[in-house]
């Protein structure tokens, strides 16, 4: 076949198929211009996220042991089970003796309220490990649980994403497995004294929870005096002491003793469990042995600056607190 054959075989063709040629290159162009919008159209970065739900989010290279994973994701899901079912009592056993006791007052109504304010209906929840951490002998390991709607059950028409979430923390105990909830840590009996011949101060015991710790202390006056431990005079009146700063109490109290009186009181103060520092003393830097005392209210400033300096004996004492 010659050149001129071959050419008019393929003129030939071009005619049979005129049409099909026409359809295919407009096919070919449109996908052509596709791809070359596609292309040039801005990416949207999506974030590359690994969910780690034993590795600790406070200090990513510490991870719970492999033999607790499995028994605490099963103690937190016949808990948060017990919970969406009203078994009250059944989940309020499951908790540890102190945190039955020191969190909930052995009363499992104070408990059914503390899961009302997470869960006041049933729940579907996540976990993660918040943070590792040794403290009073014991290592914890403290876990986040947030509480989220089951929205297959709630539907999603006029509703938005809420939740609620709560701190549960889990250590080796004498029969295994103990667990915490409320926020609650632990509790330590501190057995404490510090004394002399006016005063008496005896720190009993310490209830630990995640951002808080609560001393009970007794105070006893010895003298025929009125001790003033603090009524906000001066200032840092009652402190707890870290090896690197001190801390405030939250609240101060008023603590003013008659003659020969005992009074206990309990002092919270911020502190974070997890935070490396570990609590040193209980300080009260202004205490005051007064011969006359007229109280702060409704009394003139110089009649109270007369009488702290005509005091008997002025002292500051520190009760330590360390385990």
């Amino acid at each position: 076949m010659n050149f001129t054959d071959f050419r008019l075989k393929v003129r030939h063709f071009f005619r049979r198929n005129k049409r099909l040629i026409i359809i295919i290159l407009i096919i070919w162009a449109i996908i052509f211009f596709i791809n070359m919008i596609l292309k040039n159209m801005p990416r949207e970065l999506v974030p590359e996220t690994t969910y780690e739900a034993h590795t600790s989010i406070m200090d990513s290279g510490s991870s719970t042991p492999e033999s607790l994973k499995q028994p605490i994701e099963d103690l937190i899901a016949e808990y948060v089970g017990y919970c969406n079912e009203g078994n009250y009592q059944k989940a309020f056993n499951m908790l540890s003796a102190d945190c039955r006791k020191y969190e909930f007052q052995d009363k499992v109504e104070n408990f059914m309220t503390h899961v009302l304010s997470k869960m006041p209906i049933p729940k579907k929840y996540s976990i993660q490990s918040y943070s590792n951490v040794k403290y009073g002998g014991k290592k914890l390991y403290i876990y986040e649980i947030k509480y989220t709607d089951d929205l297959l059950a709630t539907g999603l028409t006029n509703s938005t994403y809420q939740f609620t979430s709560e701190n549960i923390t889990f250590y080796q105990g004498d029969d295994g497995l103990e667990m915490n909830v409320g926020n609650y840590i632990y509790h330590t009996d501190i057995k404490s004294i510090a004394e002399n011949e006016y005063l008496k101060i005896d720190v009993i015991d310490k209830v630990v929870n995640y951002s808080i710790e609560t001393y009970e202390v007794k105070f006893t006056n010895r003298s025929n005096y009125t001790v003033v431990v603090s009524d906000q005079q001066e200032n840092d009146e009652v402190i707890l002491r870290l090896p690197n700063e001190v801390r405030s109490a939250s609240q101060i109290q008023n603590i003013v003793l008659k003659p020969q009186e005992d009074i206990t009181l309990k002092f919270v103060f911020p502190k974070f469990v997890d935070d490396g520092d570990e609590s040193q003393a209980l300080t009260f830097s202004s205490i005051r042995v007064m011969e006359k005392y007229s109280g702060v209210e409704d009394v003139d400033e110089a009649t109270i600056q007369s009488e702290i300096d005509n005091a008997i004996s002025k002292f500051s004492m520190e009760v330590n607190v360390t385990e």
